[in-house]
């Protein structure tokens, strides 16, 4: 098995988890990078390319990695689960090894590249969550949490956090 595509997070405390995502902004660490640490995949090899992305989609993500974008985003679990197209009680009734479907993972693994995107644009988690809560005029007023429901509304909060990249109001 190619370990450098299973994503196997290590149960760590949340502090060290927010710590150490601290650090890799601070570095300036790619996006793919944070959200591979977000994601678990800190105590494996980097992701080569966004097929090791690809793959990790795949083998399905365990909710262990849920947990830890939940942490990150500082929403709880019961606000994540309509994130990821998933019931409250099923994901609540999974252990935090098990592995999610492809689905869940591939939605995971693309909230955990924009919360990472963010991270970067805003070089902190505090400043990044109180965008993603507050009322936004390029989303006619909902907030970009709002629209991490589907691929599209993740798509459409990529696009503004690009265009804050740029420089340009949104």
């Amino acid at each position: 098995m190619d370990t450098s595509v299973v994503l196997t997070p290590k149960k760590r405390s949340s502090r060290k988890l927010l710590d150490q995502l601290e650090q890799a902004v601070k570095k300036r660490s790619s996006a793919n990078l944070i959200a591979w640490d977000i994601l678990g995949g800190s105590s494996l090899s980097a992701p080569l390319s966004m097929n090791d992305f690809v793959k990790a989609t795949d083998k399905g993500i365990p909710k262990r990695a849920v947990m830890n974008l939940a942490e990150v985003m500082d929403v709880p679990m019961k606000e994540m689960a309509p994130l990821l197209n998933v019931s409250y009680k099923t994901l609540s009734r999974k252990r935090t090894t098990d592995v999610l479907d492809a689905l869940t993972s591939s939605l995971s693994i693309e909230l955990a590249s924009t919360v990472a995107r963010g991270l970067s644009l805003f070089e902190s988690r505090e400043k990044f969550n109180h965008w993603l809560q507050k009322k936004n005029r390029s989303l006619d007023g909902f907030t970009p949490f709002q629209y991490l429901n589907t691929p599209t509304g993740i798509r459409t909060v990529n696009r503004i956090l690009g265009r804050l990249e740029e420089g340009i109001y949104t």
